[in-house]
């Protein structure tokens, strides 16, 4: 695979979804990032849905709180790049966070 199977690494992902004026439900939105983590070599451990939390500081006031959804995945050392340029490029994910474990 193109992202190195031979030495995978454990991944926790955190994506928060924003999901004013959606018509996709945040569970469709955790599937999907779910989907992509498979279309880009990772094997998918965990993909659990965390609920919309308030944000401690808000950055904008329309926009005070997001849906967060958590991931377990074990993929190369590539991985985390591919995915943040996917990620950004989805109108969706307001923020990303990933942690090697």
């Amino acid at each position: 695979m193109a992202n190195g199977d031979s030495k995978k690494t454990d991944y926790q992902i955190t994506v928060i979804f924003d999901t004013r004026g959606q018509r996709e439900s945040p569970d469709e939105m955790r599937d999907r990032v779910g989907e992509l983590v498979k279309a880009l070599g990772g094997e998918l451990k965990l993909a659990e849905s965390l609920g919309a939390k308030e944000f401690a500081r808000c950055r904008r006031r329309q926009f005070r709180e997001g849906f967060y959804a958590k991931f377990r995945v074990a993929a190369g050392p590539t991985f985390g790049k591919g995915l943040l340029s996917r990620l950004g490029l989805d109108r969706t994910v307001n923020r990303t966070f990933i942690e090697r474990l």
